[in-house]
């Protein structure tokens, strides 16, 4: 009985000290933003146009680091991804519209405090990746939200009778929760409105 209650108060003493550690790495954590949300991200510019037999999607996320937190989360180490989902969907009346391809972007950015440099990986499925390397913060922001000629499909599968539209979005997370965490809180698994395109057809719009 005598020894239970020995580990018990031990164990009191353990929580006890984590309570505290808890509490010192809250009061130096740097502080979100007064609202407690961060700036609604949105997609904008969005084109589908047809080139050599594929249909292209060009997009813009409204510029995600024109927030200090993200970017410092950035500068901090934390490897940063944007996901965007894209969906081609055949328009038809008097029933649901209906999706006939999707795509997943992922762009991900990692930053080496040595060499001060940037890395850019972009992924798209199925098996598609390409990396590049830039010491530009604003070239290094233009790769992360910007969808240049992702192709969504080959214009001899689609039908030349329907009508077509696109719809994307975007989603900000994180690939590692890396010290000082707190920064990127405000935007982890933060998402976009679905942005659609106006009806078109083969040709795009």
């Amino acid at each position: 009985m005598g020894a239970k209650f020995m580990n018990f108060g031990g164990l009191g003493r353990w929580w006890a000290g984590a309570a505290i550690l808890l509490l010192a790495l809250a009061a130096g954590a740097p502080a979100l933003p007064a609202s407690g949300t961060a700036p609604a991200l949105r997609i904008r510019d969005l084109l589908v146009i047809d080139k050599n037999g594929h249909l292209l999607v060009f997009a813009s996320l409204e510029d995600p680091f024109a927030s200090p937190e993200l970017f410092e989360a950035v500068q901090s180490g934390v490897t940063t991804r944007f996901t965007f989902e894209l969906g081609l969907l055949r328009s038809r009346r008097f029933i649901y519209d209906s999706e006939i391809l999707s795509r997943r972007v992922v762009h991900q950015v990692k930053y080496d405090a040595l060499k001060k440099a940037y890395t850019f990986l972009i992924q798209r499925e199925p098996q598609e990746s390409a990396q590049r390397v830039t010491q530009s913060r604003d070239e290094m922001a233009d790769w992360m939200r910007e969808i240049n000629g992702v192709a969504i499909a080959q214009v001899r599968e689609l039908d030349p009778q329907s009508q077509y539209y696109l719809r994307i979005r975007a989603r900000v997370n994180s690939v590692d929760f890396g010290f000082p965490f707190s920064y990127i809180l405000a935007f982890m698994g933060q998402k976009t409105d679905w942005a659609y395109t106006p009806a078109f057809g083969l040709q795009g719009m």
